[in-house]
C-alpha cells in the first residue's frame, strides 16, 4: 500500500519587496485570475534559452484541493511535475522563492540552501496517524517478525534526550539494541548489520495534546562535522566529504496533506521557521 505519491497565488510587487508573505491568497474565480495576471510585476521575470520564467500563479491539484503557487516556487520554476507531483523550493535564510529563471545558475552555496518541499495528499490511512506510522515499524515489517522489534526504527523503544532547538531528540537505547541483536542472531545466525550512517538522529515535537506534530530524522555527523557550516549568513563547506541532511515531516490535518522537507542538518536550528514558512505557503496559496 502506498500512502504517498512521488514527488502559483500571486506575488504583488510590494509583497516581494518587503518579504512579508510567501504568496497572496489564491485566485477564486476566472475574473480574479485575469485581474491578478495583469498586476504581475514585469520586473519579476527572466528569459532563459527562449523561455520566460515568471512569478505568475500556476495551478496545482493536490488530491481534491487546488493551489495557485507562483511559478518560481516550483522546483523547476515552471509548474507541477508531469503526472501531478508537487515539489516546491524555499531558499534559506528568507525562506521564500528564488528569483524566476535562476535555477540553472545556482552556485553550490545556493544549491545547499535550497530547501525542498514535497506535498502529497493522503487518503489511504487517517492523516492523524501518519507521523505515528513513520516512527514505528508496523507498516514496514511483517507481524511477528524479528525486524518489527528493531529499536532503531521505533520511537517507543528509543530514549528521550535533553531538548535541542525546541525538539526532543530520541536516541537509540543500547540496552534494547543489545537484546535485539541477540534475538536477531538467534533467528538469523548472525547479528544485524550496524552502520552509523544509516542510524539517523531522531527529533520530535508534540502538540499541546502530546500528539506527534513534527518528526525529523537527520544523518549523523561524520567525526563531528556536518559537511557545512554557517559563516556570515552563508553555507560553506566545513571540510567534510559528505553533507549531513535532514528529512522533516509534518501534516496538514485539515486538508489531509503530508509535507516532507529536505535540508542540510546544519539548518536544523531553524526547523520551526522552516515549517512555519511551508505552512504559510500552503495556507496563502490555496484556492478557496
Amino acid at each position: 500500500m502506498s500512502v504517498l505519491s512521488p514527488s502559483r497565488c500571486i506575488a504583488l510587487a510590494l509583497a516581494v519587496a518587503l518579504n512579508t508573505t510567501a504568496c497572496a491568497q489564491g485566485p477564486s474565480s476566472e475574473k480574479t485570475e485575469k485581474e491578478a495576471a495583469m498586476t504581475e510585476n514585469p520586473a519579476e521575470s527572466r528569459t532563459v534559452d527562449g523561455y520566460t520564467y515568471t512569478t505568475k500563479p500556476v495551478e496545482a491539484r493536490i488530491g481534491p484541493h487546488r493551489f495557485a503557487f507562483p511559478a518560481n516556487y516550483y522546483d523547476d520554476q515552471i509548474g507541477p511535475a508531469i503526472g501531478g507531483g508537487v515539489g516546491l523550493t524555499l531558499m534559506w535564510p528568507k525562506l521564500d522563492a528564488a528569483p524566476p529563471g535562476t535555477r540553472s545558475t545556482r552556485s553550490m552555496s545556493d544549491h545547499h540552501r535550497a530547501i525542498s518541499m514535497s506535498i502529497d495528499h493522503v487518503d489511504a490511512v487517517p492523516i492523524g496517524s501518519l507521523l505515528q506510522r513513520r516512527t514505528s515499524t508496523e507498516s514496514k515489517t511483517e507481524d511477528g517478525s524479528i525486524e518489527r522489534q528493531d529499536p532503531r526504527n521505533r520511537l517507543d523503544m528509543r530514549r528521550p534526550a535533553p531538548e535541542q532547538f525546541g525538539l526532543t531528540p530520541y536516541v537509540i537505547d543500547e540496552d534494547r539494541m543489545a537484546a535485539y541483536s541477540k534475538a536477531y542472531s538467534d533467528q538469523r545466525s548472525g547479528p544485524p548489520v550496524r552502520n552509523p550512517r544509516y542510524e539517523d538522529d531522531w527529533y520530535i515535537a508534540r502538540s499541546s495534546g502530546d500528539t506527534l506534530s513534527t518528526f525529523i530524522k537527520c544523518d549523523q555527523p561524520r567525526n563531528g562535522s556536518q559537511g557545512l557550516e554557517i559563516k556570515d549568513g552563508a553555507l560553506v563547506s566545513d571540510g567534510a566529504d559528505m553533507v549531513a541532511s535532514c528529512s522533516h515531516y509534518f501534516v496538514d490535518q485539515a486538508d489531509s496533506l503530508s509535507v516532507t522537507l529536505f535540508y542540510p542538518s546544519v539548518l536544523l536550528k531553524d526547523w520551526k521557521s522552516i515549517e512555519d514558512a511551508a505552512r504559510n505557503v500552503l495556507a496563502r496559496c490555496k484556492v478557496r
